[in-house]
């Protein structure tokens, strides 16, 4: 995983709270992971299988804070309903000492996708080669969000952070906090907005209901970062970001990059209808056309 815990080890020694749990529930704690405003994560063993995980709990300010701890149950019933190959696994749910939940999941080791892009545009390897693959990425995960949303369940933080790349070149969706759990198919509230505002549809933006458009939306803009290095709708700040979002249109991705297929900005400018109504019906529809978009960047990209 792209921890780096001699940061987190400082972080945590600077904010005194060094002190680590031996054992949280049946769970052995190896070392602490990281930690954020809702969660902190630890590897650990778990003694029933000897496997060794990643043990996720809310923080403090969780516990205290209803809001908080709604959302941490939220991810945890959400992907814990899921099983996918190309979805994080979710080992065990349950709750601890005085009630306080838990949630065991599979240990991923490797980088996600804005890790992966960045360190491109850094080492400036953008190529036929790696458009190829991190396309091919982009469809795991698409595959993935096929599932979630056949069984109810709309992700809401779709984003190049959100796609993770194990070691072995394994795909998984991950981030699951605002996610639209499967209770009776119905679309999200209006109001909740959820997600990376570079990343909000119309309808998020709006206040609207949400139904799985919206991810349909944020793939689409993953699309175009991971290719491009750059965000199809930007502005100083969210309210500027989000006042692009409703009224520009991304540069197309040929004119950036002239060597990829002119096809990919159909299918992108499909996933990007300001109306949802006129964008793909579902990612079935999305998986079929990059398909062979794909399929014909690694023949490209491996001619001689």
């Amino acid at each position: 995983m792209a921890y780096d815990t001699s940061i987190h080890r400082a972080a945590a020694i600077a904010q005194g709270c060094m002190a680590i749990p031996k054992k949280i529930g049946r769970f052995e704690i190896l070392e602490e992971l990281g930690r954020g405003p809702m969660t902190v994560d630890y590897r650990a063993i778990d003694p029933a299988t000897d496997r060794t995980i990643v043990l996720t709990v809310p923080s403090p300010e969780s516990v205290d804070s209803p809001a908080l701890l709604q959302r941490f149950y939220r991810e945890a019933r959400a992907a814990g309903a899921l099983k996918h190959p190309n979805i994080v696994a979710i080992y065990d749910l349950g709750a601890h000492d005085a009630g306080n939940p838990y949630i065991a999941r599979e240990l991923l080791e490797g980088s996600d996708l804005e890790q992966i892009v960045e360190q491109e545009r850094k080492e400036g390897t953008q190529s036929l080669q790696s458009a190829a693959r991190l396309l091919d990425y982009v469809l795991e995960a698409s595959r993935a969000l096929a599932y979630a949303h056949q069984h109810g369940v709309i992700h809401r933080d779709v984003r190049p952070g959100s796609i993770f790349v194990t070691n072995q070149g394994k795909v998984k969706l991950i981030n699951f906090v605002h996610a639209r759990l499967p209770e009776a198919f119905s679309p999200v509230s209006a109001g909740s907005l959820g997600g990376a505002t570079d990343y909000m549809s119309p309808e998020q933006v709006r206040g609207d209901r949400l139904d799985r458009a919206t991810d349909i939306w944020a793939l689409g803009c993953t699309i175009y970062e991971v290719l491009t290095y750059r965000k199809p709708f930007w502005g100083e700040n969210p309210t500027a970001r989000m006042i692009a979002i409703m009224s520009q249109e991304p540069k197309p991705i040929h004119e950036l990059r002239p060597e990829l297929p002119a096809r990919l900005d159909d299918v992108v400018g499909m996933t990007l209808k300001k109306d949802r109504a006129e964008r793909y019906r579902n990612m079935e529809d999305v998986i079929a056309d990059l398909e062979p978009i794909v399929l014909r960047i690694q023949v490209a990209a491996s001619a001689p």
